[in-house]
């Protein structure tokens, strides 16, 4: 995801250099993007038009097109998002609603748990040398809530940059959990499904969409409502880290 690129860099960097410059004006103008030519950012940013093209590749996109592309991506995500909020009511009946909704959808999802997966996983979780773990967009956060859960059990975990450029040194006793709430790295990021996939090392999927054929184990969400989506992912996760206290 494009923003968790441009946050990378932004956090990684200390110099103000033009790869810098230019995520940041990326992330405080992500919504102009797109109605812009690559000679409208050089020009914002008071760089040139080939130092643009050097950044969007250093952000891992081929051209400028695939560059627009996924900033359209990420703007279509954000309109896909669900508000709980009915400005009409009091705070009390918006919590009351919220509330009464999020109960229907722990029961409904727990209904349908395969603790024989969840059972698994968390054997994996324990026996792994080495634990990874990769995301992108609103599950990103979710992976360094984990990454801190799991220091507790003093199990070395790494968190895999949203690239994954880097070189991982996978072995036979690491794990690598994929975590995907809608799907949307599988529908939107070819290039990093592709890298996932030829990762020689045992791969788990939690996802709440049903139709990806990722890998072999892969725990499946099932949602009363999409809305809820992220919310079920973190109770979810929540039960994993749970298990491994027993």
């Amino acid at each position: 995801m494009i923003i968790d690129k441009v946050n990378d860099i932004i956090n990684g960097h200390t110099s103000k250099n033009s790869l810098y410059v230019f995520c940041v004006f990326i992330k405080e103008n992500i919504a102009k993007i797109p109605r812009m030519t690559i000679e409208d950012i050089a020009k914002a940013c008071y760089i040139s038009k080939g130092q643009v093209s050097k950044c969007i590749r250093n952000l891992d996109y081929q051209n400028y097109e695939e560059f627009i592309y996924e900033c359209y991506s990420y703007l279509d995500s954000l309109e896909r998002r669900q508000l709980f909020i009915d400005k009409k009511l009091s705070l009390k009946e918006n919590i009351s609603i919220f509330s009464d909704n999020f109960l229907k959808n722990i029961q409904y999802t727990q209904k349908y748990l395969d603790y024989t997966q969840i059972e698994e996983l968390i054997k994996n979780i324990k026996t792994s040398r080495k634990i990874y773990l990769y995301a992108q967009w609103d599950a990103r956060s979710l992976i360094y809530n984990i990454q801190r859960e799991l220091n507790i059990y003093h199990i070395n975990t790494i968190i895999c940059d949203v690239d994954l450029k880097k070189e991982y040194s996978f072995t036979n006793q690491d794990l690598l959990i994929v975590i995907s709430i809608n799907g949307d790295t599988f529908h939107y990021d070819k290039r990093i499904i592709q890298r996932l996939r030829k990762t020689k090392v045992n791969k788990w999927l939690i996802t709440c969409q049903n139709d990806i054929n990722f890998c072999e184990n892969q725990i499946f969400i099932h949602c009363l409502h999409f809305s809820y989506h992220v919310y079920m992912m973190r109770y979810i996760i929540d039960i994993i880290l749970l298990g491994l206290q027993m």
